[in-house]
């Protein structure tokens, strides 16, 4: 990757900051806008920005995570919707054995160079700091994972990812490239704990529909999502244009890190070797 030029837009300059003014969250005008955000969270489980970065950033952006695409780790496998082990003593129709196929690429972070434009964006303080405010998180950090602090999804071809929950509270994307056709995000909000869970989920992998909402996440949209209380899933891709969506994440706690055993799973090794970055 080339280093980035001068001329070129910094952290600041790629968010719309005239729509969403989330540099100065202290002012009168910013404290408005992170509070109705806020409220927009609580009330729904996600927090959607659409055209939260520039034009000139999405292009930017764009060709950045085109250019080392090529270095995903692809991940396909099974799972259930709530993403745990297969349990044998539990009857072939029990909800937690109905299987979902997954196929996404991530590149990760080690393998996306200190001077590009995305990671100016995720290490850029007042971004992290109105996603805190969001979440209400009175402390809160950029994770510490050498492979997982700030991803790239990667779907390709067939590329998909199966009805399931999230295991961590939330997650923090940004879109930059959709596909030729499919590779859409639907979602049955906020079911998480009610009594009625397990029969709206047997409901969805049956292909009931009724309750399923698809999110409109065009390109350039910053989206917030509280995944563990919400049932989703990304569609099958189809075509030759990769479904690109940078994951940004974080945490209440310093120095957070994923495990060796998630970081193998998601991207093939520890992260604890010494690799050369690009």
């Amino acid at each position: 990757m080339s280093s980035v030029d001068k001329a070129t837009p910094t952290a600041a300059e790629m968010v719309n900051l005239a729509r969403y003014p989330i540099a100065d969250l202290d002012s009168a005008e910013g404290a408005k806008f992170a509070g109705q955000c806020r409220q927009q969270y609580l009330q729904t489980g996600l927090c959607i920005l659409n055209d939260f970065i520039t034009t000139d950033a999405q292009r930017i952006l764009t060709d950045e995570a085109n250019s080392i695409s090529g270095k995903a780790y692809f991940c396909k496998n099974t799972h259930n919707a709530y993403l745990t082990e297969d349990d044998p003593t539990l009857p072939p129709d029990d909800i937690a054995r109905r299987q979902q196929q997954t196929y996404v690429g991530s590149v990760p972070y080690d393998q996306i160079a200190e001077d590009t434009h995305l990671r100016q964006l995720y290490q850029w303080d007042p971004l992290k700091d109105f996603i805190g405010y969001v979440l209400g998180k009175s402390e809160f950090y950029r994770f510490a994972d050498p492979l997982g602090a700030c991803s790239i999804n990667v779907f390709v071809e067939g590329g998909q990812h199966g009805w399931h929950f999230d295991e961590s509270e939330f997650t923090v994307t940004l879109k930059l490239q959709a596909p030729e056709a499919g590779g859409a995000f639907e979602y049955v909000p906020q079911i998480r704990g009610n009594a009625d869970e397990k029969k709206i989920v047997t409901r969805v992998l049956d292909g009931d529909r009724s309750q399923v909402i698809e999110l409109p996440f065009s390109t350039g949209t910053l989206l917030i999502f509280g995944g563990n209380q919400t049932l989703h899933r990304v569609t099958r891709v189809k075509g030759k244009r990769p479904r690109l969506v940078p994951v940004l994440c974080f945490a209440e706690q310093k120095d957070l890190k994923n495990s060796e055993t998630v970081r193998k799973l998601f991207w093939g090794r520890s992260g604890n070797e010494s690799e050369a970055r690009t």
